[in-house]
């Protein structure tokens, strides 16, 4: 039996390599295949506790739909400095609207440019910016705090200022929100890729912000609905999504998620946390404020 030579044995090596990754991705898309097949039932259920929950929102009788979302949220917002569009206001205050509509906003610009499997922060000169966004809507914040406190303050607050703030925070949480998500739950994490890549991305952000800014105070009662949902929206998807990753690391989803609809099964079982959540707190904040002890 003739001894291969150096080149033989190079490329019986690069077979058997070849042939080992092979078999390794027919494994994983075997397994894959296996997990959806296991997940599939909890997208059906996903859906339709989401439809209940919806249809309970909006046809439970006893109080007009914008006092309901008032309500549910009324735990987790001070609802003071509110919006008022026409003679209805928004279920959240002027800054948690900015927040929350804008960090709702973000994270759908995210999936909309193709950052959905993103893993890197932003270059450092608009993440610097993203941080600014947030020290400013703290010294937005304390100036305004300041003033109800009766204390000496640098100007006078404005619900447009509170909101427009809170809109550079929204950005700035909604980048770390999704970056946090992806490197510990995603397998194909692309940590190459920044969630923003440069100005004209963090700019399309921001110009959607500006038009929302505008929205919100041109007074125009048509847009109340869309403008009151998507704050309701926004405040509630923050809750859930710190439960799903909770809920998700939990189960042992760590590392294992290629696909958002893998996430079926913990995505219905956070839903439990983040409603009790809300009514805890909800229901703790009526009981005070009957009891005199808050405003």
């Amino acid at each position: 039996m003739s001894e291969k030579t150096p080149d033989e044995v190079l490329e019986l090596a690069r077979r058997q390599m070849a042939a080992r990754r092979e078999a390794e991705q027919h494994q994983q898309m075997q397994t894959q295949q296996t997990q959806t097949r296991r997940e599939r039932p909890w997208r059906y259920i996903f859906l339709g506790v989401m439809g209940t929950l919806l249809l309970a929102l909006l046809f439970t009788p006893g109080l007009p739909l914008q006092w309901k979302m008032y309500a549910v949220v009324h735990g987790v917002c001070a609802q003071q400095h509110n919006i008022f569009i026409g003679e209805l206001q928004v279920p959240i205050c002027a800054r948690n609207s900015g927040i929350y509509i804008s960090f709702l906003l973000t994270m759908i610009y995210f999936w909309v440019i193709g950052r959905g499997r993103a893993g890197r922060i932003p270059p450092w000169p608009i993440s610097a910016v993203l941080v600014a966004f947030v020290v400013v809507m703290g010294i937005d914040g304390f100036n305004s705090l300041f003033l109800d406190l009766g204390l000496p303050y640098l100007y006078t607050p404005r619900n447009e200022l509170r909101t427009l703030t809170g809109m550079g925070m929204g950005v700035g949480v909604a980048t770390v929100m999704l970056l946090i998500l992806n490197t510990t739950l995603r397998r194909n994490v692309d940590d190459q890729q920044p969630l923003l890549k440069n100005w004209r991305e963090l700019g399309g952000i921001l110009l959607l912000d500006f038009l929302i800014l505008v929205a919100l105070y041109g007074n125009l009662e048509q847009l109340y609905w869309p403008l009151a949902f998507l704050s309701f929206t926004g405040i509630i998807s923050v809750l859930y999504l710190v439960s799903l990753l909770l809920v998700s690391l939990f189960m042992g989803y760590e590392g294992r998620v290629t696909h958002p609809v893998q996430l079926a099964k913990p995505a219905t079982i956070a839903l439990l946390p983040t409603l009790v959540m809300l009514a805890v707190m909800s229901s703790l904040r009526f009981w005070l404020e009957a009891q005199g002890l808050i405003i």
